[in-house]
């Protein structure tokens, strides 16, 4: 009788100790989802961002203009790469937004996401001191790019050596002129200056221009008189800076020559010559060495640009910024090379290009 109930009760606790099948196939089946939807998430997480992905030590953020020019384009491209060779991640903050904001707005843009280091084409205006001034006080450094702001708390200035540039752009003046006119007559040269910033480096850059040309009238390498002027362009976009020069081009004081300080300016200049017929009539300095530029030395178009070292830009912003953050100091002021490429020697950046792409 006793062992009857004990076998009873022994059931009885088998029974209650079963988990219903419904459960565990339920059980189951959410685990299956989860797994699933947690694979989903990381696949789109790797499609979106695949940067996500990587743990970054440190974070850049790089602030250009004409987001949209190769010269910028490969001036990033380069700080980028390396950034990820020392873990860090360098971003050109505004490129994916959907509006256009200024200069400033993402300086404090990026001061707001308390970034680790702020690469900025800067200027000498009194809201870019106030806006490094807030970087710094916030435990930012700040490394001003092309265009500087030699009076602010920056901790360096990662440039070029414009007096070198405005000499190398004097000399082909001097050698262009020659062909331009008859002698006697005066050669008008406009060189293209930034209407909306303020900033040393150019005014260095036209000092060269000035006397280099007139070095070679005085020397006798040229039998025409060179008239220089500065000519204020908006080339913060493509469609002003195509509107300046094309009233440049059909103004009172039309110019002989174009002298370009950017890639939009050159770019602009190279369209309203060979839509309105001026090829050969009107000659252009360029500057940088983009495929359409190349392209235009090497069709007697474009007369010469200047191509810069994008690479030793890029990666000397980073370096620059790695030292402060981990020395407490770095150098003022670091150089780049750069290179005037005419129809002499246009053949090879051609074919240098052309072995990139391949």
């Amino acid at each position: 009788m006793e062992e009857n109930k004990n076998g009873n009760d022994k059931k009885e606790g088998a029974k209650k100790s079963r988990i219903p099948t419904s459960v565990i196939v339920t059980v189951f089946f959410l685990g299956i989802v989860a797994v699933m939807v947690t694979i989903f998430i990381n696949f789109l997480t790797y499609v979106d961002d695949p940067e996500e992905e990587k743990l970054y030590k440190e974070y850049y953020a790089m602030i250009c203009p004409e987001q949209d020019a190769t010269f910028w384009n490969e001036v990033y491209e380069s700080a980028r790469i390396a950034g990820e060779e020392k873990g860090i991640y360098v971003e050109q903050v505004g490129k994916s937004l959907l509006r256009n904001y200024s200069r400033e707005d993402l300086m404090r843009i990026a001061v707001a996401e308390s970034v680790d280091g702020i690469i900025v084409a800067a200027d000498e205006s009194e809201e870019m001191h106030e806006l490094i001034s807030l970087a710094t006080e916030n435990r930012i450094p700040v490394v001003t790019l092309i265009t500087d702001c030699p009076s602010s708390e920056r901790c360096s200035f990662v440039g070029l050596n414009n007096y070198n540039i405005g000499l190398e752009y004097g000399y082909k003046i001097v050698r262009v002129s020659r062909s331009k006119k008859k002698p006697g007559e005066k050669v008008k040269v406009a060189v293209l200056v930034d209407s909306y910033t303020e900033e040393a480096g150019q005014n260095v850059l036209c000092m060269g221009i000035q006397e280099a040309v007139e070095s070679g009238v005085k020397n006798g390498l040229t039998d025409r008189e060179i008239e220089i002027n500065l000519v204020p362009i908006d080339d913060s976009n493509a469609f002003s800076a195509l509107e300046g020069v094309r009233d440049l081009v059909f103004g009172t004081n039309s110019p002989d020559i174009i002298v370009c300080l950017s890639e939009t300016e050159t770019t602009s200049a190279y369209q309203i010559v060979v839509d309105y017929n001026r090829v050969g009539i009107i000659s252009i300095l360029g500057y940088h060495d983009s495929d359409t530029i190349l392209n235009a030395i090497d069709r007697n178009v474009i007369e010469a640009t200047i191509a810069i070292d994008t690479d030793q830009l890029g990666s000397a912003c980073v370096d620059a910024l790695r030292e402060y953050r981990e020395l407490g100091y770095t150098s003022q002021y670091f150089t780049s090379d750069s290179v005037l490429i005419d129809y002499s020697n246009v053949s090879k950046y051609l074919r240098e290009e052309a072995h990139d792409e391949g």
